[in-house]
């Protein structure tokens, strides 16, 4: 028995007709006269065609997937992004790939490549690399490509991210606000531009603030581990403990507070603690976690629209947009103790949920 699919050049050759217009008969049928399309419906029927929906999109430019590239998976905001994106990819019509580069430049650009050889019809791509050079050479070959997570430095390639100098800014301004002095940042590497900003945020708060301090603690990683790496680093130093610390996110933030209370440290009582994204994790924590919350599924769609958005767009060239996400300030046990959350004071830069400024 032969298995073998039959392919549109089959029923052109069954039809006498040519393989173009096979494509029109699926693609336009109204061009061709009644005879020509009984013909090729007859053959059709006789050789059990089923026609490619992909392929037929692909010679269009636009196969209805997205390719996903997540940074990882291993931090709960990441999840709710990767949700966001399907939702609203499905929504649309659209289905989704989604990768996992677990953070390696590597694993990104292998899935660069493999998501353009597949011919998805666009990238989202969440990346602390400066992968823009790539992705504008990909653009120009007709795959565009938006940065979630990270403002672009491209004006080419759009992106969406949050306004992480106003998120450190309103942490560490909030600690002041409770009567904290002596803060201690946890994160890094520097060079990735969200710490860094998140940290000059908060600088800006000690800047207005009279006798505040604000110390670095490395912490590559950002895990639970390397958290929970620093908080005893910080207890157990020897140096005068902060009263106050800035975790760069939530998962370190949960960390510290456990290495904290490990070697006696009594949180928010000696120190209080901060995080950054606004995972659910942190409010069900022994010691609920203080955080500046990014609306992750506000970041999730966001990255879809900017994408249909130039798709949309024949060439794919046009002015693209840079979209920021403001953050708010959202307030637990871990620096105010077992009162009640209080509301957020207002702080500069907190405009609402996103802004657009056009590239």
């Amino acid at each position: 028995m032969n298995t073998k699919r039959a392919a549109i050049t089959d029923v052109a050759a069954a039809a006498g007709v040519s393989r173009s217009t096979v494509s029109n008969y699926l693609n336009h049928p109204d061009v061709l006269s009644a005879s020509t399309r009984d013909r090729i419906a007859r053959a059709i029927a006789e050789l059990h065609f089923v026609p490619s929906d992909a392929a037929r999109k692909i010679s269009s430019g636009d196969t209805g997937t997205i390719g996903y590239i997540a940074f990882e998976f291993t931090n709960p905001f990441s999840g709710v992004i990767a949700d966001a994106i399907e939702r609203r990819a499905l929504e649309t019509g659209r289905t989704i790939l989604i990768a996992n580069s677990a953070g390696s430049t590597r694993r990104q650009l292998e899935y660069l490549d493999l998501f353009e050889r597949k011919r998805v019809s666009g990238i989202i791509i969440a990346t602390l690399e400066e992968l823009e050079p790539r992705l504008e050479e990909m653009k120009r070959r007709g795959m565009p490509a938006v940065i979630s997570g990270r403002r672009s430095s491209s004006d080419l390639i759009a992106s969406v991210a949050a306004d992480d100098a106003t998120g450190g800014y309103l942490a560490a301004r909030h600690l002041f606000d409770i009567g904290r002095r002596r803060i201690a940042f946890v994160g890094g590497p520097f060079s990735v531009k969200q710490v860094s900003e998140r940290f000059d945020g908060a600088s800006r708060a000690v800047g207005e603030t009279a006798g505040a301090t604000l110390t670095a603690v490395r912490a590559d990683e950002r895990s639970m581990d390397a958290g929970f790496a620093a908080g005893v680093e910080l207890a157990t130093s020897g140096s005068a403990l902060p009263d106050g610390v800035f975790a760069v996110n939530d998962l370190v933030g949960l960390g510290v507070v456990r290495g904290l209370v490990s070697c006696g440290v009594e949180v928010p009582r000696d120190v209080a603690v901060i995080g950054f994204d606004g995972d659910d994790i942190s409010a069900v924590a022994a010691i609920p976690l203080s955080t500046i919350s990014v609306p992750g599924d506000l970041v999730g769609e966001t990255a879809v629209d900017l994408l249909l958005d130039e798709l949309g767009v024949p060439g794919g060239a046009f002015p693209t947009r840079q979209r920021i996400v403001e953050p708010t300030l959202v307030v637990r046990p871990s620096t105010v103790g077992d009162a009640a959350p209080i509301a957020p004071p207002s702080a500069s830069g907190a405009v609402g949920r996103s802004k657009t400024s056009a590239s």
